[in-house]
């Protein structure tokens, strides 16, 4: 059945992470010192730990992978980021791989990607709306889009791909 916030935009944000677990990561080490951490020793000056995907089936499904496994390899724990998807009716009945990897979904308007996956108004507002540190767009829809990165970037959100004027160099491919 739907969400009773269904087709009312982004309705709030779902958990999937067990108190159990967040509990086991409390123990192992303070949460996201060792991202702190890495980012200062690598001279960074922001640190980018709560991830909004904008994207669906195997493009998200291989970004949360590969940014977890990068995150164990590098911080001695898949959990220091936190990965928050956007999920089309479709995706939460076809019980889709990227949702259940998710620390959490956000569910959008079904349809068109125009109404979801590739809205740069909708995308804006989820990440504004779940207060994350970044987006990554994937593939296809809304990633080539140079409105998307400037949109991000004038809410204080940064985006991971590359900057508006690459995009535009690079030409339209939607």
């Amino acid at each position: 059945s739907a969400h009773p916030a269904a087709g009312k935009g982004p309705h709030p944000l779902h958990h999937r992470r067990s108190h159990r677990a967040v509990a086991a990561l409390s123990v192992m080490a303070p949460q996201g010192k060792a991202l702190e951490e890495y980012v200062r020793n690598h001279g960074g000056t922001r640190i980018l730990k709560r991830i909004l995907i904008a994207n669906n089936g195997m493009a998200a499904t291989k970004a949360i992978m590969s940014m977890r496994q990068w995150a164990f390899l590098e911080l001695g724990s898949s959990s220091e980021l936190e990965f928050i998807v956007m999920a089309s009716k479709d995706d939460l009945e076809a019980n889709a791989e990227f949702i259940r990897l998710a620390d959490g979904f956000v569910e959008v308007p079904p349809g068109k990607n125009i109404n979801n996956y590739a809205n740069v108004e909708l995308i804006v507002h989820t990440a504004r709306a779940q207060n994350v540190d970044c987006v990554w767009p994937g593939w296809g829809h809304a990633s080539e889009n140079p409105a998307l990165p400037r949109a991000l970037a004038a809410a204080g959100i940064m985006f991971l791909g590359p900057t508006a004027p690459v995009m535009h160099a690079l030409g339209d491919k939607i």
